[in-house]
């Protein structure tokens, strides 16, 4: 197998090598396969580069890699057209997860590659913390596929996440800045969240009501049956006393009965913080969000101990966490009904975890320009 890989990353490079022919642009590029649309965060940062670098030209290539033998084949000609071709072309390249062409390609000296982590903070193992393991890669893999490897810069939401960040993507501290996510800013902006509550609430009024409003969004499990658990969650909630929002993760394709919940398709999760008075999660990055935005957070781990065995954390889960973690529903719900949570020990908790202060998305432009200025300088 490593060998195959290895004639193909060869072949991708012979490719690579017309496209490099064109000319480099003042262009800025981002290319992920996390979702088929720019995320909130690209949307805000590229908006905000427009502002203080009027010169450079912004460009996005999103496209998840599709099931299927086709879909994957369809896969592969966009990696070897526009993606290559942004890459050959760019100053810089945002990056917002594992991109194949910019890790196996031998690129020019003059790109800058800045590698821009989907998630907030530090929960689950990723990158090379899953070397070897159920949920991650074999290490000849890893070595084939030159995992993570041409990065410029790394972001970490914190100070305390940095290590975490230098460890999971193979990288010295030195070249993780802590810069967090744009999306930080809305979560902290009170307009945003007065806003976009408004036009939730204009739009399912049932949510504006006398019902306490908690919104559900458990993490991924890749393989695993969980419509016995969500639908015990469901089941617990007192549908006279609340309203329950379920948001699954934006992967997941399994169908799962939601019947008498909202769904509100139409709006993100970190949108729909905006209506939340209650949040529960489990080991999704979302916790981050809800800690972020004050919104009273509870934990519904019901497979706790087959997570850690299967996956496992970054960190001491259950002792970092700001609240008690609950493996049945009737208990998280219980300490919703008793309003058991603590705002300090969870204000400490966000802290930590995300850096505080505010101008997060002009700060990481101001960044980008940097490497911008460096790719020139070359």
């Amino acid at each position: 197998m490593e060998i195959v890989i290895n004639i193909g990353v060869a072949f991708l490079n012979l490719i690579y090598c017309f496209h490099k022919l064109a000319p480099v642009r003042n262009r800025v590029s981002v290319i992920s396969r996390q979702s088929a649309v720019p995320s909130p965060d690209v949307k805000l940062l590229l908006e905000e580069i427009g502002k203080e670098y009027p010169e450079i030209e912004t460009h996005t290539l999103y496209r998840m890699i599709p099931p299927g033998l086709s879909g994957k084949v369809k896969y592969l000609f966009h990696m070897m057209g526009p993606e290559m071709h942004a890459l050959a072309t760019s100053r810089v390249v945002i990056l917002e997860g594992y991109c194949i062409t910019a890790s196996v390609l031998r690129h020019r000296r003059s790109l800058k590659i800045l590698q821009m982590w989907h998630a907030l903070g530090i929960c689950k193992k990723f990158g090379y913390y899953v070397e070897g393991e159920a949920e991650g890669y074999s290490p000849k893999l890893i070595r084939a596929l030159r995992m993570h490897r041409n990065y410029d810069a790394i972001l970490a939401s914190s100070e305390f996440c940095r290590p975490y960040y230098a460890k999971a993507f193979h990288y010295p501290e030195e070249m993780v800045k802590v810069l967090p996510l744009p999306r930080v800013d809305l979560l902290r902006s009170s307009v945003f969240m007065e806003e976009r509550g408004n036009r939730i609430r204009a739009a399912y009024p049932e949510l504006g009501g006398g019902k306490k409003n908690i919104l559900y969004a458990p993490t991924f499990r890749k393989g695993v049956d969980t419509a016995q658990a969500v639908r015990g969650l469901i089941d617990a909630v007192d549908r006279t006393r609340f309203n329950l929002i379920v948001k699954l993760h934006p992967v997941e394709r399994r169908k799962l009965d939601l019947a008498g919940v909202f769904r509100c398709p139409e709006y993100s999760s970190l949108e729909l913080l905006s209506v939340a008075d209650y949040v529960i999660t489990d080991y999704s990055a979302f916790l981050f969000e809800a800690a972020v935005a004050g919104r009273p957070l509870f934990f519904y781990t019901w497979d706790l101990d087959d997570y850690l065995q299967r996956r496992g954390f970054c960190i001491d889960f259950p002792a970092e966490m700001p609240q008690e973690l609950y493996r049945e529903p009737e208990g998280v719900m219980k300490a919703i009904e008793e309003e058991r949570w603590d705002p300090a020990k969870q204000k400490a908790f966000a802290d930590r975890f995300v850096a505080g202060g505010t101008r997060n998305t002009n700060k990481l432009a101001q960044f980008v320009g940097l490497l911008y200025n460096k790719s020139i300088n070359v």
